[in-house]
């Protein structure tokens, strides 16, 4: 069974989303759930694509999350801490870790924070919980 993680950040990172979803993909990781652009003046379909972020939350091993995130990132992330999910934060930097304010939920017991300019693959892949095949 191949280990899942789901990846919340905000829409205008999804480049970047996509290319870590496509790396950790090669290595064996399945994502729960690619969340697709909503027209926010009409919310046809929001109650339908909240209830798949969630699921896709509850049914990964781990969260990922790429700063600054969206505006239901901290709901991903807090509904991930419930569910007792590990939760990896990349940030480029501390300023982006801390701004609009620091979050006291980046330093729940369990969550693992990564500050690089870069997203650094090998880093994220080191920080993923292991499965073991039974």
């Amino acid at each position: 069974m191949p280990s899942r993680f789901y990846l919340a950040t905000r829409k205008d990172r999804s480049t970047e989303a996509d290319r870590l979803s496509q790396a950790l993909t090669a290595h064996g990781w399945e994502r729960t759930y690619t969340w697709a652009a909503l027209d926010p003046a009409n919310t046809d379909g929001f109650a339908e694509v909240a209830l798949k972020e969630i699921a896709g939350v509850r049914d990964a091993d781990v969260l990922i999350v790429l700063l600054p995130g969206g505006f239901g990132t901290h709901v991903e992330i807090g509904a991930a801490l419930a569910l007792g999910k590990q939760v990896i934060l990349h940030a480029p930097d501390q300023k982006t870790l801390e701004t609009p304010y620091r979050c006291i939920f980046h330093y729940y017991p369990g969550v693992k924070i990564l500050i690089s300019r870069e997203i650094d693959v090998a880093t994220i892949l080191a920080c993923l919980p292991r499965r073991c095949p039974i």
